[in-house]
């Protein structure tokens, strides 16, 4: 009775820790890039800001930002923490002593769909913010 408790037991702990690690969505270092498009200008060309993520290791990421007529923030080295549904992108205020960004951390989410696809999330976008979008890696 005894072993079969302790097998039972040693199971369910291996089986918790598979499927824990399992869920944790882990970026691989590379470059991901997000494009929004905006409002509709005068000439009829839209506004938009492009996201360029370079994950350098597992713990660093600079974010460079480019944009047709829309305002931007937040540009510069990132810091990383991976959470259990999702990767963390939080703006380094002490490597950023030339830029600003007002957007509280994480600033941006990433995370692994089940097809494999990355996914993005942010405030930092204007136009649409709600729900997850797909990004583009460049690799």
């Amino acid at each position: 009775m005894k072993s079969s408790l302790r097998f039972f037991l040693l199971m369910f702990i291996l089986a918790s820790n598979v499927v824990f690690s399992a869920s944790i969505s882990v970026i691989s270092t590379g470059s991901y890039s997000y494009t929004q498009q905006g409002d509709e200008l005068i000439g009829g060309q839209k506004a938009s800001i492009t996201w360029n993520i370079i994950i350098k290791d597992s713990s660093n990421a600079v974010v460079t930002i480019s944009s047709w007529h829309a305002p931007f923030t937040c540009e510069g080295s990132y810091t990383i923490s991976n959470e259990k549904d999702y990767t963390a992108l939080s703006w380094s205020g002490k490597n950023n002593e030339d830029s600003e960004c007002d957007i509280p951390s994480p600033q941006i989410l990433l995370k692994k769909s089940s097809s494999g696809r990355i996914l993005i999330h942010s405030e930092l976008f204007p136009w649409n913010n709600k729900g997850w979008q797909t990004v583009r890696e460049i690799r």
